[in-house]
Parts: C-alpha cells; sequence; structure tokens
C-alpha cells in the first residue's frame, strides 16, 4: 500500500471514530429544555412514538381561538419509562391527557415530560420529573454545589 492511500485510510478511520462520540455528545445535551419553566397542556395524544434512543409521544392541543397545536413531547428512553411504570401500550393515540412539560427554549409546541395524567386519574413521571434546575433553568445533574 502505497503512504498516501495509507494516510487516506488513517483519516477515514479517525473520522469514523470520532463521529459516534460528536453525535452522543451533542444528542444528550439537554439544554434545550427550560427546566424552571413548567407549561401544563390538556389535549389527545396523537401517536406515540416508542422508540430508542428517546420515545415520543405527539399531542394535539387546542388553543384558546380555535384549531390546535401538535406538540412533541419527549418521554425517556423505553428502558428507563419501564423502570418509571411506564409500558408500551400505557398510553395510546386517542387518550385524553393532561401533561406538565418543561417547554423547549426556543419556544416551539416541544418539550419534555414531567408529567402526564389519564383520564381515569393515572399519573405517569417522565425523566424532567426527577430534574432540579438552576436559575437559568438548565438541568441540574447530580448534587448542587
Amino acid at each position: 500500500m502505497k503512504s498516501g492511500s495509507k494516510l487516506v485510510l488513517a483519516a477515514g478511520a479517525g473520522l469514523l471514530a470520532w463521529l459516534p462520540l460528536a453525535q452522543l455528545e451533542a444528542h444528550h445535551s439537554t439544554a434545550e429544555f427550560n427546566y424552571a419553566k413548567n407549561v401544563a397542556l390538556k389535549g389527545r395524544i396523537k401517536e406515540v412514538q416508542w422508540t430508542n434512543p428517546h420515545s415520543y409521544i405527539q399531542v394535539m392541543v387546542p388553543k384558546a381561538g380555535g384549531g390546535t397545536d401538535q406538540w412533541g413531547i419527549e418521554i425517556g428512553a423505553p428502558a428507563i419509562n419501564i423502570k418509571m411504570g411506564w409500558r408500551k401500550n400505557s398510553v395510546k393515540a386517542g387518550d385524553e391527557v393532561t401533561l406538565n412539560v418543561a417547554p423547549a427554549r426556543n419556544g416551539t409546541t416541544y418539550g419534555t415530560l414531567r408529567t402526564l395524567t389519564l383520564k381515569d386519574g393515572t399519573t405517569l413521571k417522565g425523566v424532567a420529573a426527577i430534574v432540579t434546575s438552576d436559575a437559568n433553568g438548565y438541568a441540574i445533574i447530580g448534587k448542587q454545589p
């Protein structure tokens, strides 16, 4: 193998090794949510996406002036959800729910779940239910200084 080919191969291997780490670091940031705020929503489940690495629910929320907004709510990884009492069929399309979410900082109809309450009173927690925040709304993981 010529030295130029070896250099290209080494550079390619280095890029491939770095790429998953960059995606992992970007993917696991919680900075997109404002944990100091709470948004209460009432609506109907449109869709449940029980997927890795995060599950989501899509909720249709009536607007005061008519029409609806679709909210995308992150509910965490299936393995974590199961440890918190969820099952794949805990929530399904058509269910009427009340939610409390930590909203996205950018003002879109997106957030991460604190609690979801079904019409029968059953309450399910999301990971945001156990997260505390600093004064700027950023998540505090572990002990506070």
